[in-house]
């Protein structure tokens, strides 16, 4: 009878033992191989390569002066700038019940960077590999807030071309990064390592596979630490057939339909086809692939194991190999320095940085100018237009009054028109550029803030609003004297006919700021 007991309990403790949860770690380990290339050279001694970038390289390919197998034309088209704007930001501090008690405005410039880039591949040995592709790069630039518009729009026109400069080195990189990656992707043989591939083991101490798991584990890590990307992997098979026999024989021990039955299962299928996978054996990794499918526990897994075995064999086919562990040389054999390039978007005083602008005539004659950015400054008084040799080598600038134009329109969009109106002081930048103010009205060429039917605002000398009413023959700053002491009544003046703008500019809604007068010129016309 105590027999029949013992032997109970230990049939009771073995099946518990077996039903014990089946929770699963990442252990990680390390490999080391060659990366294929997609589309490869297949003869070593044509494995070179000529490019007029520095930057640009192929792994396993020798650099050349010229004519090689794979020549590489970059070229940086540029960085473009967008149409910058100061955006009005809301702060309210509340109280306790919820009801403000301050409200504060912070400004911000915003504006978009955009770059792109040129690509040619001429491939001699397989024609169709030849082609040409565009690459490019976007970034929206927000400021650090300032207390007023006037804060934010000076930081950033006095910090424009460091600004664009930044954007303009980090686009040069990230295509070129780019450039690299499909250049070694496609033709390359790239040496790769990395320790964050993982198996599945065991991490419930209780179970009684957990010792041999872990004991398993241990041994593959310790044997694929020893793979070599240039050595083959022969020793290393025959380190690990004591483990591949190990989770091959866990299979047909944990049968059943059972979610526990199905996690160890799929702990040895994933392992096996991982094993198989990195021993450069894809075929076998695709049988462990699709029983993973089959366990029906994460078939997602499986299918993965089945498609990278699937490009691997792809590889190895193109590339006439069955395996990814052999010597990879690349060197340079132009046997010159590398001499600093030039950088497209660097600013100095010996470099032109140039934006192109139509100028429109008073006679409507249009001509398409380069400017300097710099020279955008005075653009209110004076146009300078960079004038070119013959074979177009910049040789200095025509200074052109700005008074003979009726409209000046760059091809980024910003917008400058002639306007006559009195100015509410001499600026240090007009007498600079040699014009004596004497008061009343004169022609000077304003960027269009904001144009309707009912109301046209525009900028003057990045400072200055101006705001001119269809139908007059000058307009008037709101910096005069006039405007700033009877702002209200201004506002009410030209909202005429509007109540409900009315009634905002005497609840005191607008501020004497190009925001707020761009938000009050677009509701007039808006009113009906």
């Amino acid at each position: 009878m105590y027999k029949k007991i013992t032997l109970a309990f230990a049939l009771i403790t073995y099946a518990f033992s077996f039903s014990q949860n089946a929770n699963l770690d990442r252990e990680y380990f390390e490999v080391a191989y060659v990366k294929l290339p997609s589309k490869p050279i297949l003869e070593d001694s044509k494995r070179t390569y000529a490019s007029n970038k520095r930057a640009i390289s192929i792994s396993g390919f020798s650099r050349v002066k010229s004519n090689g197998t794979i020549d590489v034309n970059y070229t940086f088209n540029g960085t473009n700038i967008g149409n910058v704007d100061i955006i009005k930001t809301k702060h309210e501090t509340k109280d306790k019940d919820g009801k403000v008690t301050s409200t504060s405005y912070t400004y911000a410039a915003h504006n978009t960077y955009s770059s792109s880039g040129s690509l040619s591949i001429n491939n001699s040995v397989v024609l169709e590999n030849s082609f040409e592709k565009t690459y490019s790069e976007k970034d929206d630039y927000v400021s650090s807030s300032f207390k007023s518009y006037k804060q934010a729009q000076d930081y950033y026109n006095n910090n424009r071309y460091n600004i664009k400069k930044t954007h303009s080195t980090k686009h040069q990189q990230n295509i070129l990064s780019s450039i690299n990656s499909s250049l070694n992707s496609t033709y390359g043989y790239v040496k790769s390592s990395t320790s964050n591939e993982n198996f599945w083991i065991l991490g419930t101490k209780k179970h009684p596979e957990y010792p041999k798991h872990m004991e398993a584990y241990e041994t593959m890590k310790a044997a694929f630490s020893k793979m070599k990307y240039n050595e083959s992997t022969a020793d290393l098979k025959a380190e690990l057939e004591p483990v591949i026999d190990y989770f091959n024989s866990l299979i047909p021990v944990y049968e059943g339909p059972k979610k526990k039955m199905k996690k160890m299962r799929y702990a040895s299928y994933y392992n096996l086809a991982k094993i198989y996978y990195y021993l450069d054996m894809p075929e076998e990794s695709k049988i462990f692939g699709q029983k993973l499918i089959d366990n029906d526990y994460d078939k997602s897994d499986g299918k993965n194991f089945i498609r990278i075995s699937d490009n691997l064999l792809s590889k190895f086919k193109a590339n006439e190999t069955d395996n990814r562990h052999f010597e990879v040389v690349t060197e340079d054999l132009t046997n010159i320095e590398d001499e600093p390039e030039a950088e497209e978007e660097s600013v100095s005083d010996n470099k032109l940085e140039l934006v192109k602008a139509y100028l429109i005539s008073k006679a409507g004659d249009t001509t398409l100018v380069d400017m300097e950015t710099k020279d955008i400054k005075q653009i209110a008084y004076e146009l300078r237009t960079v004038q070119y040799t013959t074979d177009g080598t910049p040789i200095g600038t025509e200074v052109k009054s700005a008074k003979g134009f009726n409209e000046v329109l760059f091809v980024d969009g910003t917008h400058y028109k002639n306007i006559a109106f009195k100015e509410s002081s001499v600026k240090g930048d007009a007498v600079n550029a040699g014009q004596l103010l004497l008061g009343g009205s004169s022609e000077k060429l304003c960027k269009i803030l904001y144009e309707s039917e009912k109301l046209n605002l525009y900028l003057f000398n990045n400072e200055e609003t101006v705001i001119f009413t269809p139908g007059s023959k000058k307009g008037k700053s709101t910096l005069s004297t006039g405007f700033v002491f009877g702002f209200k009544k201004n506002l009410i003046k030209l909202a005429e006919g509007c109540a409900s703008l009315i009634e905002k500019a005497e609840n005191k809604e607008f501020k004497n700021t190009p925001e707020d007068l761009i938000k009050f010129a677009k509701e007039l016309a808006s009113c009906e």
